[in-house]
């Protein structure tokens, strides 16, 4: 199977550049899988879960939103956060969604903010628990 080039960027620079067969990551227009030679594309990603497959090893990544771009032989990410799923810390996690849970109970302070947060922290307990 071919494989493609995937560049990962995150606010705090270059996360990871590795050679992958598939790209399986959730956009604003859906679910998708990407593999080389793709037809160019620019689109959102959602806050959800990613896998890509390097040397027939499946890998998962908890992605906290951010945007993809496939040109030629390449795909970029630019994340707003990611973690792979042994980096994920599952206590945290948890407390990360009970402090969101709280604040949207409470309705104190910014609800959308609040809303983000929560949905990053399931979204990390699922990834974690995969």
């Amino acid at each position: 199977m071919s494989t493609f080039h995937l560049k990962i960027v995150t606010p705090s620079g270059v996360y990871a550049e590795k050679d992958v067969n598939i790209l399986n990551i959730r956009t604003t227009g859906g679910q998708m899988g990407i593999l080389a030679h793709h037809l160019p594309l620019a689109s959102a990603i959602e806050i959800s879960e990613m896998n890509f497959v390097e040397n027939n090893q499946r890998t998962f990544y908890a992605i906290g939103g951010g945007f993809v771009y496939v040109g030629n032989d390449e795909t970029t990410i630019i994340a707003n956060s990611i973690e792979s799923q042994e980096e994920i810390n599952l206590a945290r996690a948890k407390q990360a969604k009970e402090r969101a849970e709280k604040r949207l109970q409470s309705q104190d302070g910014d609800v959308i903010r609040a809303e983000i947060a929560l949905r990053k922290a399931l979204n990390r307990i699922h990834v974690k628990n995969l």
